[in-house]
């Protein structure tokens, strides 16, 4: 029996949500506070909520009953503090032959239900609802069993597999029941603690009942002292019990007898609200074990060396000792061992106590030894990356992928490993707005509709709501420090960059198929080029390429590091540069001398703009046409052929070779027309800023500085250009914050 599906109503931040189509390995994906860990509570909460009944009903004990919630009490666990309806959790089992043997068992000895489930072939799922009422009651109750067909989602009250159903104005009427049935265990327990404590001031009192004729009220006063037994009923019969005792060694011993009466008849008088086959059934579902290992996990401890030790020590256990050693040797590169020590036994990792161990390693020390000791059916871990290094974290993700086969997991993480790894079948992506969502990614559809070769990680397309492809690496880290200083929270915008590696390869991103997937996603998608050298013909193509499904922003200047050519801020980055390279710092220059020496530089890198202009109207080189080599291979030989394309292309190159210093001339003409006033959009931007950087005995490299110098500009002094892009892709649900320094 393994999960199929969880709908989970009003909890915490969850309105309303289904996990679908669990597999063995389920992964909860997604920001922080998104409700990832409410998931796995009401998962968790489910299972302990029916064991603990079921086991107050076979034996009574521990003084409560299991109707009572005590997890999910507050005004808070409920979806908007609102109490007007219960919590509600409804888990879809999928049954294997095993699970129908065990319901046909039940069934055949139930003539009701057998009727009403006819041919047990064609029941695959079994269906229980789990109601948490809100406060003052605060209790929880099964308002439905069902056994139903191959879809769940074919559930209707029309359905006639109904094994429980209850309302839950019926379950309301359940809870004076629960209350007294809840009250008289209590103060069962608290009359045997009575008796435990029983001293000889009661026999002197008792005495002094047969002397002075002392009420019951008297006695009770030191009887009771410190107790306080709630049901009438109880102190009645006490008070009964009192009055026909002829000693006090006579009193106690019906007082335990009515005792030991009460404990047996308070769980049947519980199991009086389930039918026989409804517990059964309830029975099949408790036999699952669940682990969930939290975000805070307890520490590695004395119980933990013992167990650990025993296996060691243990005839018929040392081979499931050497396989956890195993474990841990192929997965985290460590020795672990037990020994015994001078006050019990030690847990050692590569010859250390535990305890001196680095905290990424006890962390996977703890969920190893839960799984391997406890040998749960169900596995529930919150973010199982907690203080691992990368390459760990990917070992540890492969650990958990092998062990589903053995038992079901379902873990919460913020790690995209989990995506990136391209194994995944059932990752699902919360997130949360109003109220907590999930989604099933199709991560099959992304593999295969998205090349391999295009390099994005799945990631990308998954976990933001906003992409922007740029050309280097240095323009993410640009854009984002700028952002900063205009106060656009890129996190909040849930905004992803995508390194293309330069526009050559804007085509290879920008293929039909990369932009409807993500379109379908919604995602939205701005791509972020440099103006270089390109014509408007040029931008035309590219934008037409991308159609409705992405923006392309071509900027008016020649590079992004163009918008860095700042006095102000290149006098600090001198200053700055000097500092982080230990060079003395005698007198830095002054912002006019800076500007003029800007200048300057861009007069020298004058003809380098015009000669890059010139060669990018050049024509291609001209390759032979391989389709046309191999055209007609029996009119002539691969030799002739070739001669014959040759010879074609030069033609073509001396025609172009004419043209050259037309070219030239027209560029230079165009060069020359806009100079004065937009020499600085138009010159190679880091190669000005390096020229610059050099007269002051320092360097600027585009790759390690271009993010530095943008932090060190004034908010004013971003060109608004810049302003209106980043607000664009930041901030279309918020308003631009212009206070910020």
């Amino acid at each position: 029996m393994r999960l199929h599906s969880v709908k989970i109503k009003r909890l915490r931040s969850i309105e309303e949500i289904e996990l679908k189509d669990c597999g063995d390995f389920n992964v909860a994906i997604g920001k922080n506070n998104a409700g990832k860990s409410s998931i796995l509570l009401a998962i968790d909460t489910f299972f302990r909520e029916i064991n603990t009944f079921l086991k107050i009903i076979k034996d009574g004990k521990d003084g409560k009953i299991m109707a009572f919630n005590f997890t999910l009490k507050k005004e808070v666990d409920f979806f908007n503090k609102e109490t007007d309806l219960p919590i509600e959790i409804v888990v879809t089992f999928g049954l294997d032959s095993n699970d129908k043997e065990d319901l046909m068992k039940i069934i055949n000895e139930a003539p009701k239900i057998k009727n009403l489930v006819g041919n047990i072939e064609y029941i695959q799922q079994l269906l229980v609802t789990l109601k948490i009422f809100p406060p003052p009651e605060n209790f929880s109750l099964v308002t439905k069993i069902q056994l139903i067909g191959n879809s769940v989602d074919d559930i209707n009250d029309d359905n006639d597999t109904f094994i429980l159903s209850i309302d839950d104005n019926a379950a309301k009427e359940f809870y004076p029941q629960l209350v007294e049935q809840n009250q008289q265990l209590l103060d069962v327990n608290q009359i045997n603690n009575i008796i435990k404590k029983a001293s000889n001031i009661w026999s002197k009192n008792w005495k002094n009942k047969e002397s002075n004729h002392s009420s019951f009220s008297e006695f009770s006063k030191v009887f009771f002292k410190d107790y306080i037994i709630s049901s009438n009923i109880i102190r009645s019969q006490i008070a009964k019990i009192y009055q026909e005792s002829q000693t006090y060694e006579k009193f106690i011993e019906s007082t335990i007898t009515y005792v030991n009466y009460l404990k047996e008849e308070a769980p049947k008088n519980i199991r009086k609200l389930l039918m026989e086959e409804e517990f059964l059934i309830l029975n099949l579902v408790s036999k699952l074990k669940v682990t969930h290992l939290k975000e805070e996990r307890r520490p590695i401890n004395q119980h933990d060396a013992q167990s650990f030790f025993k296996l060691k020590n243990t005839r018929g256990l040392t081979e499931k000792f050497t396989n956890i050693q195993d474990i841990f040797s192929s997965l985290l590169g460590i020795d672990i061992d037990a020994f015994q020590g001078e006050r019990g036994p030690e847990l050692d990792v590569d010859n250390f106590l535990v305890e001196v161990n680095g905290s990424g390693i006890r962390e996977a020390l703890r969920l190893v030894l839960d799984f391997e000791f406890e040998q749960p059916d169900i596995l529930l871990i919150e973010e199982p990356e907690i203080h691992l290094h990368p390459a760990l974290e990917i070992n540890m993700m492969h650990y958990l992928k092998g062990i589903s086969s053995r038992c079901q997991i379902i873990l919460t993480t913020h790690s995209t490993n989990f995506l990136d790894t391209g194994e995944m079948q059932n990752v699902y992506l919360v997130s949360k707005s109003n109220s907590t969502q999930i989604q099933k990614l199709d991560i099959q559809e992304a593999e295969t509709k998205i090349p391999q070769e295009l390099g994005i990680r799945l990631s990308s397309f998954f976990m933001f709501d906003r992409l922007v492809f740029v050309e280097g690496k240095s323009d993410e880290d640009v854009i984002r420090e700028w952002a900063s200083k205009l106060g656009v929270n890129f996190s909040q915008a849930n905004v992803g960059f995508v390194i293309m590696g330069g526009v050559r390869n804007f085509a290879h991103f920008a293929t039909e198929t990369t932009l409807s997937f993500l379109t379908k996603r919604q995602v939205k998608m701005w791509f972020l080029l440099d103006r270089d050298e390109k014509e408007d013909s040029e931008v035309s193509k590219l934008e037409s390429r991308l159609g409705n499904n992405a923006k392309l922003k071509v900027l008016s200047k020649r590079e992004i590091e163009n918008y860095l050519i700042c006095p102000s801020t290149i006098r600090r980055f001198i200053q700055s540069k000097k500092e982080l390279e230990g060079k003395p710092i005698y007198e830095l220059p002054e912002i006019d001398e800076i500007f003029n020496k800007i200048e300057e530089c861009a007069e020298k890198l004058k003809q380098l703009s015009i000669d890059k202009r010139v060669i990018k109207k050049l024509p291609k080189l001209i390759y032979p046409s391989e389709k046309n080599l191999l055209k007609d291979p029996d009119t002539s030989t691969i030799v002739e052929r070739i001669n014959l394309q040759i010879n074609s292309n030069i033609k073509k190159l001396e025609e172009s070779k004419k043209d050259t210093e037309n070219i030239y001339k027209e560029i230079q003409s165009e060069v020359e027309k806009n100079w004065n006033h937009k020499k600085l959009d138009i010159v190679p931007g880091d190669l000005l800023l390096d020229e610059v950087c050099q007269i002051y005995n320092v360097r600027f490299n585009k790759t390690k500085d271009a993010s530095r110098i943008a932090a060190l500009m004034d908010k004013d002094k971003i060109d608004s250009e810049i302003c209106e892009i980043i607000k664009e892709i930041g901030s279309s649900n918020q308003i631009l914050n212009t206070s910020r320094d």
